[in-house]
């Protein structure tokens, strides 16, 4: 069977995906978006097995567009930040389990029986989001990276703070935004959460004083790192593209630039060959097909890896620097596929 369509699994709110489907129908090829918030209540699936060809039969129709994936046409995927599934809200908090359990166990079947290229593949994604085999790897490849702690433990902390002569920053590993998206998505009909965002954050004398709640959960604290300008590195299949964010000239960027209410210079910067092969090499280690990273080029011209972002945001980025053609570069994965 000749595979020919480009799947997108996303959110009803992702604009990634509309602007990524805009491009394809320019481009001659329509995608087909599959929602999280659309399964169950909006989606129809049914799998079968048991032929002895090996071969995954099924089809998953999504009944807010009228479209119909065809698993055995599926040419791409390209995974796409889908988020939580939408649940009945008659559902008891045990049904909800329950059910979600078994949505979840079912199409991560589908997605591993899937013969077809990935832009990435999920499980890929979750092992190259851990932030301390992301530092580890990367120093395998010849990266240096910031002196870092990841602990439980108030004196463990002190003691680091004291190792970097107090210059030191506390960041969040998983959600900037505690957990807020996931409480709505599987509680819509109660009030949301405050809206709340945790950026990166000098320790200064009023977090030490506060360093016993460490015990309370796992913290990163890393070495703070001067910066001359900060790097956006997106790889997507073998192409990488690199922005300059000078975070330095406004105050409230110098520590974290994800302040996107002050306005600061992004422009197209050029990697050194072996920086950019160290980049390629990482995301390649992960068999993903698309990551983004965060480097640091310091005032002395040091390159210094900060983490890697498997599904990061980087329209963005081609927003404020145009010629960085990613978008297309994504397209033109997707529509090649394994070929």
């Amino acid at each position: 069977m000749h595979k020919e369509q480009i799947i997108i699994v996303s959110n009803i709110n992702d604009p990634h995906t509309d602007e990524m489907i805009r491009l394809l129908k320019d481009m001659g090829h329509e995608a087909i978006r599959l929602n999280s918030d659309d399964i169950p209540l909006n989606t129809t699936m049914s799998l079968s097995f048991g032929n002895q060809t090996g071969i995954l039969h099924g089809s998953v129709a999504i009944q807010t567009n009228g479209r119909m994936i065809d698993l055995e046409a599926i040419r791409s995927v390209w995974w796409r930040r889908p988020g939580e599934f939408f649940l009945p809200p008659m559902f008891t908090e045990r049904e909800r389990e329950f059910a979600r359990g078994e949505i979840e166990h079912a199409l991560r079947g589908l997605w591993a029986s899937l013969d077809c290229y990935w832009v990435s593949y999920p499980e890929s994604i979750r092992q190259a989001g851990w932030k301390g085999n992301q530092l580890q790897r990367a120093i395998q490849l010849g990266f240096e990276v910031p002196k870092t702690l990841i602990t439980t433990d108030p004196e463990e902390a002190r003691a680091f703070y004291e190792a970097c002569h107090g210059q030191i920053v506390y960041k969040v590993m998983t959600d900037v935004f505690l957990g807020a998206p996931k409480i709505v998505a599987k509680h819509p009909d109660q009030p949301p959460p405050d809206p709340y965002a945790v950026y990166t954050t000098l320790v200064g004398e009023s977090e030490l004083a506060s360093l016993d709640s460490v015990r309370l959960t796992p913290c990163l604290f890393q070495e703070y790192i001067p910066k001359q300008v900060e790097l956006r590195v997106t790889v997507i299949g073998d192409e990488i593209f690199a922005a300059e964010i000078h975070s330095q000239e406004h105050e409230k960027t110098r520590v974290d630039w994800r302040h996107y209410d002050v306005s600061i210079p992004y422009r197209k910067a050029t990697l050194p060959a072996d920086v950019a092969e160290r980049c390629l090499q990482l995301v390649k280690s992960y068999q993903l097909n698309f990551s983004t990273m965060d480097l640091i080029l310091t005032p002395e011209g040091r390159y210094v890896f900060i983490e890697n972002n498997p599904n990061g945001q980087f329209m963005f980025i081609e927003e404020l620097v145009p010629e960085l053609r990613m978008k297309e570069a994504l397209a033109a994965c997707l529509i090649r596929g394994a070929n």
